[in-house]
Protein backbone atom coordinates (compact mmCIF):
# COMPACT_ATOMS: atom_id res chain seq x y z
CA UNK A 1 0.00 0.00 0.00
CA UNK A 2 2.90 2.37 1.02
CA UNK A 3 4.70 1.61 -2.45
CA UNK A 4 1.59 2.20 -4.32
CA UNK A 5 0.79 5.55 -2.40
CA UNK A 6 4.52 6.78 -3.18
CA UNK A 7 4.49 5.56 -6.96
CA UNK A 8 1.11 7.69 -7.48
CA UNK A 9 2.69 10.57 -5.16
CA UNK A 10 5.82 10.18 -7.59
CA UNK A 11 4.04 10.53 -10.41
CA UNK A 12 1.32 13.68 -9.66
CA UNK A 13 4.69 15.34 -9.35
CA UNK A 14 6.56 14.45 -12.34
CA UNK A 15 3.08 15.28 -14.23
CA UNK A 16 2.11 18.27 -12.12
CA UNK A 17 -0.09 20.80 -15.06
CA UNK A 18 -0.58 17.87 -17.36
CA UNK A 19 3.25 18.36 -18.51
CA UNK A 20 6.22 16.12 -17.27
CA UNK A 21 8.44 18.83 -15.67
CA UNK A 22 11.45 16.61 -16.26
CA UNK A 23 14.51 18.45 -18.75
CA UNK A 24 12.16 21.29 -19.41
CA UNK A 25 13.55 23.29 -16.85
CA UNK A 26 13.40 27.17 -17.95
CA UNK A 27 17.09 28.75 -17.93
CA UNK A 28 17.45 32.45 -16.22
CA UNK A 29 19.97 34.69 -17.01
CA UNK A 30 21.55 37.50 -15.06
CA UNK A 31 21.56 40.82 -16.61
CA UNK A 32 23.02 44.27 -15.63
CA UNK A 33 20.88 47.66 -14.89
CA UNK A 34 21.70 51.03 -14.81
CA UNK A 35 19.81 53.91 -15.76
CA UNK A 36 22.75 56.10 -17.30
CA UNK A 37 26.00 53.64 -18.44
CA UNK A 38 28.78 55.60 -20.35
CA UNK A 39 32.42 54.75 -22.07
CA UNK A 40 31.93 51.20 -19.85
CA UNK A 41 30.74 52.29 -16.35
CA UNK A 42 27.36 52.62 -14.83
CA UNK A 43 27.14 56.64 -13.37
CA UNK A 44 23.53 56.17 -12.19
CA UNK A 45 21.50 53.36 -10.04
CA UNK A 46 23.92 49.87 -10.94
CA UNK A 47 22.27 46.26 -10.35
CA UNK A 48 20.94 43.65 -11.72
CA UNK A 49 18.44 41.93 -12.51
CA UNK A 50 16.78 37.92 -13.56
CA UNK A 51 15.24 36.89 -16.65
CA UNK A 52 14.20 34.14 -18.61
CA UNK A 53 16.39 33.24 -21.58
CA UNK A 54 13.64 33.35 -23.91
CA UNK A 55 12.81 37.60 -22.54
CA UNK A 56 16.11 38.72 -22.17
CA UNK A 57 18.83 41.75 -21.21
CA UNK A 58 18.41 45.05 -23.34
CA UNK A 59 20.71 47.86 -23.89
CA UNK A 60 19.05 50.99 -24.82
CA UNK A 61 21.11 53.19 -26.59
CA UNK A 62 20.14 57.10 -26.54
CA UNK A 63 20.99 59.92 -29.02
CA UNK A 64 20.20 63.48 -28.96
CA UNK A 65 20.24 65.88 -31.57
CA UNK A 66 23.31 68.39 -31.49
CA UNK A 67 22.87 71.59 -32.73
CA UNK A 68 26.69 72.09 -32.29
CA UNK A 69 28.01 69.35 -34.45
CA UNK A 70 24.40 69.33 -37.01
CA UNK A 71 24.10 65.67 -36.01
CA UNK A 72 23.42 62.71 -33.53
CA UNK A 73 25.68 62.46 -30.53
CA UNK A 74 25.64 59.90 -27.99
CA UNK A 75 24.39 60.67 -24.81
CA UNK A 76 24.09 57.54 -22.67
CA UNK A 77 22.56 53.56 -22.65
CA UNK A 78 20.15 52.13 -20.17
CA UNK A 79 20.62 48.52 -19.14
CA UNK A 80 17.91 46.61 -18.03
CA UNK A 81 15.86 43.30 -18.40
CA UNK A 82 12.54 43.04 -21.03
CA UNK A 83 9.93 41.05 -21.92
CA UNK A 84 10.54 42.77 -25.64
CA UNK A 85 13.22 44.09 -27.01
CA UNK A 86 11.09 46.63 -28.79
CA UNK A 87 12.26 47.95 -32.59
CA UNK A 88 16.21 48.36 -33.21
CA UNK A 89 15.72 51.91 -33.96
CA UNK A 90 13.49 54.72 -32.72
CA UNK A 91 13.76 58.22 -34.34
CA UNK A 92 11.68 60.63 -32.26
CA UNK A 93 12.10 64.65 -33.20
CA UNK A 94 15.14 65.45 -30.93
CA UNK A 95 16.26 62.16 -29.59
CA UNK A 96 16.38 58.74 -31.17
CA UNK A 97 17.20 54.90 -29.58
CA UNK A 98 19.01 51.92 -30.55
CA UNK A 99 17.80 48.59 -29.06
CA UNK A 100 19.76 45.31 -28.34
CA UNK A 101 18.96 42.64 -26.92
CA UNK A 102 20.38 39.44 -26.08
CA UNK A 103 19.77 36.71 -23.91
CA UNK A 104 22.64 34.18 -24.72
CA UNK A 105 25.12 34.86 -21.12
CA UNK A 106 24.51 36.18 -17.80
CA UNK A 107 25.46 40.18 -18.30
CA UNK A 108 25.52 39.97 -21.58
CA UNK A 109 23.88 43.80 -22.55
CA UNK A 110 27.23 45.48 -21.04
CA UNK A 111 28.91 44.16 -24.41
CA UNK A 112 26.02 45.14 -26.69
CA UNK A 113 26.46 48.89 -25.15
CA UNK A 114 27.14 51.57 -27.85
CA UNK A 115 28.78 53.96 -25.54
Amino acid sequence: MDKMFLLGLSLFCLLQGGEPKLGKRTKEIVCSTCERFREGSCLEGAGSCITKVHKGCRSQSFYAYSKEIKGWEYTHAKLECVEKCGEPVVFLAWYHLVNICCSEKNECNIGYSLA
